[in-house]
């Protein structure tokens, strides 16, 4: 499915908007800012580019550049560098990051050959572009809120369009080669669920004319599927199971997961389906019951109760256990576990809590909002009271990184600030960024890693819809890794980059 933001950005005539900017004010007369680090752009690419091209000119964004600090603004006791109290055998993702909320410029950096590496200038993470679309074709990952690695990272799977069709491409997880296409289609692009213990397989619906609507565990060694479960005689002969429009990844034992099937133009069911058991539990949802109709129950990561629409849900489809405490349910997302292992939701906030989100100054806004499951709290993780502006458009959540819970990725878009990009001024903070936030409450950080320079739906060259060109950050199991796509200063097509932290080790 393709999603569309539905926020609205608050009028600053509006009296929420005008007691945010006094507030903000206040805050800020308490608050010392952060120096920013600078750093070269492109590196020297060493033997020519695999498709054969001309090795990338060095731009003159390999200048090095730091972004001036004003004489009035002393250094933050924290500086610009992250430094937490980690707890035993914790890894700082962002050990080495820049964490500063300073506003900075994009500067050009030419687009990098294929497999090639370069250094963002702005916060010197090395990215390397990992496919090779031509103009008009695009390479991405599938969407935010789902794996993209398997769970040992030795592959990967991207989406693909290209003037011979669509389709998912299988990919070398260490080393980027593409692999092979993928035979097999998918209910929607984006519902691919990689297994979280075998790196050998993933679970998907069909929606293949000769197993349409069949639930099936896809073999990667053996390059075939075969059915776990045929919902017809819940969903109907051309019944199509899926995730709904807001989709995310079953429970990490593989063993839960949730769909929405429609029935007729009025009639629409969700369903609950445990492998172990051949357990399925069927709810009417749309008209004549409580709920919409466009979005599937998601399990928690424990398997113990759903996401749904606002609410957790019990195993039972019916009993709510909290409704939690947000504006609407249908904001950018996704279901994840807090640094302490419970099931919770990070969401991405444009409108107020109804019921202020646990005391927030900013009553739940913010580009990233925990709220648990378990317990039904509310707590704000990037927001303006930390520093960071209103919340950014086109911002996605990943929270996917299981083996290191409560780290989760981020991208920002901005639309439809792209003058930005060639203006020569800082652009505003979180502005066409990939960024990483630990949100254990003890040990909080968040670090800019990179600027995806993507105009995303404001794209115009290359004939694909421009929501293909939205970054959709990605994180992998160990957090070690993130992807991206960007179009490229709207380069006519899209592809895809990958983020290798300083705590990502190769195999060999």
């Amino acid at each position: 499915m393709l999603h569309i933001d539905k926020h609205v950005k608050f009028d600053i005539n509006t009296p929420v908007k005008a007691m945010r900017l006094l507030t903000l004010f206040a805050i800020s007369v308490s608050l010392s800012s952060l120096a920013s680090c600078g750093y070269d752009s492109l590196e020297e690419s060493t033997g020519a580019p695999a498709n054969g091209t001309q090795k990338a000119a060095k731009q003159p964004v390999s200048t090095p550049f730091v972004v001036e600090l004003a004489p009035e603004k002393p250094l933050s006791k924290a500086g610009v560098i992250a430094k937490v109290a980690l707890k035993p055998n914790d890894i700082n993702l962002c050990e080495g990051m820049v964490t500063h909320t300073d506003r900075v410029h994009i500067k050009p950096v030419a687009k990098p050959p294929f497999l090639k590496t370069y250094k963002d200038p702005a916060f010197g993470t090395h990215i390397t572009r990992i496919t090779d679309s031509k103009f008009g074709e695009v390479r991405k990952p599938n969407y935010s809120t789902m794996q993209a690695w398997n769970a040992d990272e030795s592959l990967m799977i991207l989406f693909q369009k290209t003037a011979s069709g669509s389709g998912h491409m299988l990919v070398d997880g260490q080393t980027y080669e593409p692999i092979r296409q993928l035979q097999m289609i998918p209910s929607d692009i984006e519902e691919i669920f990689w297994s979280h213990s075998d790196p050998n397989e993933f679970f998907y619906v069909s929606a293949f004319s000769g197993d349409f609507g069949q639930f099936k565990r896809y073999n990667i060694k053996n390059n075939n599927s075969t059915l776990i479960k045929d919902f017809s005689n819940h969903c109907g002969p051309r019944g199509k199971p899926s995730g709904g429009g807001d989709i995310h990844m079953q429970s990490l034992d593989d063993d839960l997961f949730g769909f929405r099937c429609r029935l007729t133009d009025l009639s629409y069911i969700m369903l609950s389906y445990r492998i172990s058991t051949d357990e399925t539990i069927v709810k009417p949802i749309g008209e004549g019951s409580k709920w919409l109709p466009w979005t599937a129950p998601t399990p928690s990561p424990s398997g113990k109760r759903f996401w749904f629409q606002g609410n957790a849900l019990s195993l039972d489809l019916e009993t709510v256990e909290h409704r939690l405490d947000m504006a609407k349910a249908a904001e950018h997302s996704n279901v994840g576990l807090t640094h302490d292992g419970q099931d919770a939701i990070f969401q991405t906030v444009f409108d107020p809590s109804p019921n202020g989100c646990d005391g927030d100054i900013w009553q739940g806004v913010g580009h990233l909002v925990e709220h648990n499951l378990e317990t039904g709290k509310c707590r704000p993780i990037i927001n303006e009271a930390k520093g960071y502006p209103y919340t950014t458009s086109g911002t996605h959540v990943s929270a996917q990184a299981y083996k290191k819970p409560g780290w989760v990725a981020m991208s920002s878009v901005g639309s439809p600030q792209v003058n930005y990009f060639e203006n020569g001024r800082k652009a505003p903070v979180l502005f066409s960024e990939i960024y990483l936030a630990n949100t254990d409450p003890d040990n909080e950080v968040v670090c800019r890693l990179a600027q995806h320079r993507s105009y995303a739906k404001h794209a115009e060259k290359g004939g694909y819809y421009g929501y293909f060109g939205e970054p959709h950050a990605t994180i992998s199991p160990s957090g070690t890794r993130i992807l991206f796509g960007s179009d490229w200063y709207d380069s006519g097509s899209v592809d895809t980059y990958v983020i290798e932290l300083p705590s990502f080790v190769r195999r060999k």
